[in-house]
């Protein structure tokens, strides 16, 4: 019984450190777009199809 308990308590620990680096990455990517050390890569699918419209 102690084992399977372990082995939850392990699991558990584990997903939530990956929750938290999950938010800790998120939060820092924001930052890094507010402070404008990174662009926003936007994909806006009509002017996609403009460019490849004119194209052809």
């Amino acid at each position: 019984m102690e084992v399977i308990v372990d082995v939850i308590f392990e699991m558990g620990s584990i997903l939530i450190m990956g929750v938290v680096f999950l938010v800790l990455y998120v939060y820092g990517k924001l930052i890094l777009i507010k402070i404008g050390l990174i662009d926003v890569e936007e994909v806006d699918e009509s002017k996609n199809e403009d460019e490849a419209a004119g194209k052809m």
